[in-house]
């Protein structure tokens, strides 16, 4: 049985999907929600409340056994607004 790529979970046979960069990584996925989280919206598995790599990390930082270092999360940077500029227009000589 193949685990999900993002969120952990295994998958049963004839569900879920698999998904093949050009670059020849595989990618297993349970769900569409999975597919958009790590491929569209480029989130991190460990950054994600509801994903079994979150969760191992809490249990382990409760602990006391492991510490790791918190993801930074990437913020979208916003583009410079463009100033216009108005169009002057020149009188025609009569």
């Amino acid at each position: 049985m193949a685990e999900c790529s993002f969120c952990g979970e295994k998958i049963k046979p004839g569900t879920g999907f698999l998904y093949v960069k050009k670059d020849g990584t595989a990618f297993f996925f349970c769900s569409r929600k999975c597919e958009k989280n790590l491929l569209k919206l480029k989130r991190k598995p460990i950054a994600t409340k509801w994903t079994n790599a979150y969760i191992h990390v809490k249990e382990l930082n409760k602990a006391g056994l492991k510490k790791v270092k918190k993801v930074n999360v990437v913020e979208k940077k916003e583009k410079p607004t463009k100033v216009k500029k108005k169009k002057v227009r020149k009188k025609k000589k009569r």
